[in-house]
């Protein structure tokens, strides 16, 4: 099976915006328009005897109502068992002293109630709106919430197997992996370099859960913001009615170690065997926090370097180079401190050139002046999010609460836009001296040590770690011990043999697919149909909704064994000419591997190492129009994963093929488990059905038609 094209034209019309967006002339950049003005709405703030602090923001616009609770303690309070505060806001609303998970699921929706918890770093919140008629209502299921959840233990269970079953796919997804690196080299000992692991999971207990609960859960570690069609005088007789019971308690002590500094050049590698790269750059830790006075400035610095399709890492990583369909960067500021991060996934052989090309955007942003446009782009592109935020009422919510959260100035919000609006090019660059100190910085890498090790070693002293970002010593190279011809028929062997193999007319698969591109994710079903010894049908259906609702698109492929015709998506049936034909007749003969003597490919063994927590030969499969790279189970002998590369509409795209749950099927193992993956998409096909030597006529491989 070799989706490789297929995918690639998918991957290619979703770039392209196929013919489902206007065009827009993205040569030319848009004019700087007026300077946004803000309205930061007024806000009544009181605290109730026991401690809670309360905020109402007024807004008759609509007759609806938000409350939002938050407990100014996170995750970081977790303690030794990373998760906590997680399992805690999650089983909030599963079951109470009064009312269990359906009850309480049901009453909220009968009156069209949201309701909902959750927990990051600095904090957790309890939410709740609805019509303001049903106000009573609302405040009767947050309090008995936040008051007496009993956490039941088949709902933790629950809970438990998801979140195991989360984790056992985080150490094959590369960000993932790299958003543990991240925070582990940034922030320990910290506890803001927790995160969670099978272990820690399995250990949780419900009496853990409680006992958090009573700990943080108290009105003064607390506040309260309303926002609607309510005025100060008629709500806060409410809240006194439903919150003044809430008994005070003991407000926990931040006495955590402070995140050690990055002081020179380090890199940190996990190796996942992946074919491409994810990459990172991380400085600062301790030096940055929300209520530093260089938040605004350092944010439009950021926005500038890495804030999306208009920063320069964008223009340089992907523009100019091609190393990678975007690069970006952030700057993650949380109460206690913070990191600047740029990233992007390149290719494998461009990962040291993209990393000596963020350093020198870093470096170019200290030393050279941005210039006014750019500037003018930025600041308006920074106020504009912000007034989009006011249209939110949890967002205006969350606003008023981090000023209590993060020490804010009171005008903080108010004066946003303006602050933002007198940033000058002088500031940012100020910034960029302070901050982006590329002789202090942690260089990140997930991707093939086999192949990038040795080049990041140029970098500075290498630190490698598993995938729970323990550190592991360098990573091991085995001695080959097997011939490339030897390893070949000993593959044919476990799959069932090659007369079996030679047995075989036909073969027809049906599977169903899952895409992610970015933000879209399809889903839909794909047919092989093949016949001995080069004919096939490929037909890829999938349901992709862009904004404008689900739209179907298919592709489709026919093979007669000469010619090569396609037809992608909302396009007509087209002819592969050319390399391209060549290229494809060789990709797609029936079973090539066990026919590789034949088809005149030419394989050696070039290394054998560990990959994904097991041992592979790693085999180059030279053919006369394209070479693959195979990995093959040291153990099993079944192939694991093969990568090859391609055209792609940025340039070269390599892609990675996962091959898993083999089962014997017709006396032979077959995969019916296959996961293609590139820099820009993942796609997931899960076999449903292998039908062998069913009779197939030649017509069912030639273009229908008219």
């Amino acid at each position: 099976m070799n989706f490789q094209r297929m995918v690639l034209l998918i991957t290619l019309l979703l770039l392209l915006g196929g013919s489902l967006e206007a065009q827009i002339d993205r040569s030319k950049k848009p004019e700087p328009g007026p300077a946004p003005t803000a309205s930061f709405p007024d806000y009544h703030e009181s605290t109730l005897d026991n401690g809670l602090r309360v905020f109402v923001i007024s807004n008759h616009a609509q007759p609806l109502v938000t409350f939002r609770l938050l407990i100014r303690s996170g995750s970081e309070y977790d303690g030794e068992i990373s998760g906590i505060a997680d399992n805690v806001t999650q089983l909030l609303t599963a079951g109470t002293t009064s009312r269990d998970k359906l009850t309480f699921a049901k009453e909220a929706d009968l009156l069209g109630l949201s309701i909902g918890a959750g927990a990051a770093d600095d904090q957790m919140s309890v939410s709740g709106s609805g019509l303001k008629k049903h106000m009573d209502q609302l405040l009767t299921l947050m309090t008995d919430a936040l008051y007496n959840p009993v956490f039941p233990e088949d709902e933790l269970d629950k809970l438990k197997k998801q979140s195991i079953s989360g984790l056992q796919t985080v150490k094959r997804d590369p960000d993932q992996v790299m958003g543990r690196l991240q925070i582990v080299t940034g922030y320990a000992p910290h506890p803001y370099a927790n995160f969670g692991i099978e272990e820690d999971v399995e250990k949780t207990t419900r009496t853990m859960l409680v006992d958090f609960h009573n700990q943080y859960f108290i009105p003064n570690n607390a506040s309260l913001a309303v926002v609607g069609d309510v005025t100060p005088e008629e709500i806060l007789p409410v809240i006194r009615r439903y919150f003044s019971s809430w008994k005070e308690g003991k407000p926990p002590v931040n006495d955590f170690p402070r995140p050690e500094e990055i002081t020179g050049r380090s890199v940190h590698l996990v190796d996942l065997g992946k074919t491409q790269t994810q990459t990172a750059i991380s400085v600062l830790a301790d030096g940055m926090n929300r209520r530093n006075p260089d938040y605004l400035s350092a944010s439009l610095m950021n926005s500038i370097l890495g804030g999306g399709f208009s920063g320069r890492l964008f223009a340089n990583l992907r523009e100019t180079y091609g190393f990678t369909y975007g690069a970006y960067s952030d700057l993650e500021a949380r109460k206690h401190a913070g990191l600047w991060m740029a990233s992007s996934t390149v290719r494998r052989s461009a990962t040291d050139s993209a990393f000596t090309q963020i350093l020198l955007e870093m470096d170019r942003m200290r030393y050279e002046p941005v210039d006014e446009a750019t500037m003018d782009m930025h600041r308006q592109y920074a106020a504009g999010r912000f007034l989009l935020g006011l249209e939110s009422p949890s967002n205006i919510a969350a606003m008023v609460q981090n000023i209590d959260l993060y020490d804010l100035p009171k005008d903080y919000y108010r004066n946003y836009v303006a602050n933002i609006m007198r940033i000058n090019a002088q500031d940012v660059q100020h910034m960029a001296e302070k901050y982006l100190d590329t002789d202090n910085v942690a260089l990140l890498a997930v991707g093939d040590a086999g192949e990038i090790l040795d080049p990041l070693k140029a970098f500075g002293e290498v630190h490698m770690y598993d995938t729970d970002i323990n550190p592991v010593s360098e990573q091991l190279t085995l001695d080959i011990d097997i011939d490339a011809p030897t390893l070949m028929e000993n593959h044919i062997e476990a799959i069932g043999g090659r007369a079996r193999f030679e047995e075989l007319t036909t073969r027809i698969t049906k599977g169903e697919v899952v895409m992610s591109f970015g933000p879209v994710q399809a889903d839909g079903s794909m047919l092989e149909i093949e016949k001995a010894p080069n004919k096939k049908y490929q037909h890829l259906t999938l349901a992709v909704d862009m904004g404008g609702g689900p739209q179907t698109m298919e592709t489709e492929q026919w093979i007669d064994g000469e010619n090569v015709f396609m037809r992608q998506p909302m396009q007509p049936i087209q002819e592969v000419t050319g390399e391209e034909r060549e290229q494809t007749l060789e990709n797609e003969q029936f079973n090539p591997l066990i026919r590789w003597k034949e088809l005149g490919f030419d394989p050696t063994v070039t290394a054998k190492r560990e990959m994904d927590g097991r041992v592979v030969y790693v085999v180059e499969l030279k053919r006369k129009h394209s070479t693959q790279e195979l990995f093959f189970d040291a153990e099993s002998m079944l192939l694991v994963a093969r990568s090859e590369t391609g055209e792609g509409p940025q340039g070269p795209v390599t892609t990675m093929t996962y091959l898993d749950d083999y089962r014997e099927t017709d006396g032979m193992m077959l995969p019916y488990s296959i996961r293609v993956e590139n820099p820009q998409m993942s796609m997931k096909a899960t076999i449903n059905s292998y039908e062998h030597n069913v009779d197939v006529e030649d017509e069912r491989f030639e273009v229908p038609q008219k």
